[in-house]
């Protein structure tokens, strides 16, 4: 913990930290002052994106974008990659990969037929002759039986037998689940390995860049410079997901020079003072916190330590899934651009008697400086 201390540079930085790790969240939260944002709900990952993007390129190397939740995480990885894709940061070929995305499913929770779907995918660790599977093995799942326990596999030739995991999935690390998904590669994309892979010296959460993309092979430049090429429909590229923002969990033991963090107010299990602690003590010089309520984040936090070890595994451990706030157009509005992408996405806007309150303060050079104070947008 000593070390997380000394390796802030800035004083207010290192009071704010101090103060985090003492429990004094009111403390804490004034030594930040207006580096804490308040925005509305609806445009936390909008706002997260654009402090980013605001940097210039050599600063966003050494600045981390952190999110409590998978759905901010994923949220924000859209809207900068939409901008980055109109800068032409992002170009070339497209390669449309399968994701696989585990379950992140207990033991327990692995040997309930009814916590499969159709489309899932089964990796076995161990094998099953009675089920025709070796190590290293995948069956999807055709269809699913809750009243009498069993799952249908379905083999790469078509074949199908019957599982019933209550049996199998007993056993410690005989099998992972996952759900499939879709992910869009391009040259330029920064990603992060989701899979360990010992023959290529592959670690999971480590990042890499999309450096081009060719007929039948993807390129990589890795964290340590070493060049990495894999052939389209290798395995590996079913496990890795866009980048430019983490999980609090998986930026754990990273240090930057500045942090990008949003929480959500009232997150029941996420919002803790342990993923608070975390989120600014990565910094060496700044921490900004983008919130949707200041004062309520506060409040919440004095009382949600996060001390249970579940807590803080949920913020790496929860099932991913897609974001569902998605809306094209606000990145936009942060950027004052008149004319943007398909909005066909972008949830219903409020009614007359629901008013939105105001986005996030603009950030471009094109709008005027907003006013400071404790909670206000600094730039």
């Amino acid at each position: 913990m000593l070390d997380e201390i000394m390796r802030q540079k800035d004083a207010k930085l290192k009071e704010a930290v101090r103060a985090s790790l003492a429990g004094n969240v009111k403390e804490a939260f004034e030594k930040l002052g207006n580096r804490v944002a308040q925005v509305n709900p609806d445009y936390l990952p909008g706002a997260a994106a654009a402090r980013w993007l605001k940097l210039n390129p050599e600063t966003r190397a050494r600045a981390g974008l952190m999110a409590a939740s998978h759905a901010l995480r994923a949220d924000i990885n859209l809207y900068i990659r939409e901008r980055l894709a109109r800068d032409g940061a992002i170009h070339g070929p497209r390669l449309e990969a399968e994701r696989l995305v585990s379950r992140s499913y207990t033991k327990a929770e692995k040997m309930l037929a009814g916590n499969y779907s159709s489309g899932d995918l089964v990796s076995f660790h161990r094998a099953f002759k009675t089920l025709g599977v070796e190590k290293g093995d995948e069956r999807r799942v055709a269809a699913v039986d809750d009243r009498v326990g069993k799952v249908l596999l379905e083999a790469p030739d078509g074949q199908h037998v019957e599982w019933r995991p209550r049996w199998v999935a007993a056993k410690r690390g005989a099998v992972e689940v996952y759900r499939s998904g879709a992910l869009e590669l391009r040259a330029g994309d920064r990603i992060r390995w989701t899979k360990n892979h010992d023959g290529m010296g592959l670690v999971n959460s480590h990042t890499a860049e999309v450096t081009s993309i060719g007929r039948d092979r993807v390129r990589f430049r890795l964290e340590d410079g070493r060049s990495l090429t894999l052939r389209r429909g290798d395995s590996q590229l079913r496990h890795l997901d866009h980048a430019w923002a983490s999980t609090v969990h998986a930026f754990q033991g990273r240090t930057v020079d500045n942090v990008i963090a949003v929480m959500e107010s009232r997150h029941p299990h996420l919002s803790t003072q342990k993923s608070f602690y975390v989120e600014i003590s990565r910094a060496r010089n700044r921490a900004d916190l983008v919130t949707d309520d200041a004062e309520a984040l506060r409040e919440h936090l004095e009382t949600a330590t996060g001390e249970r070890v579940a807590a803080l595994e949920g913020i790496g451990a929860a099932v991913e899934r897609p974001a569902d706030r998605f809306e094209p157009g606000v990145l936009d509005r942060l950027f004052g651009q008149k004319d943007g992408p398909d909005r066909s996405n972008a949830p219903p806007e409020p009614s007359a008697n629901q008013p939105a309150e105001q986005p996030v303060e603009p950030l471009p050079e094109k709008t005027p400086e907003p006013k400071q104070g404790q909670y206000d947008l600094e730039l």
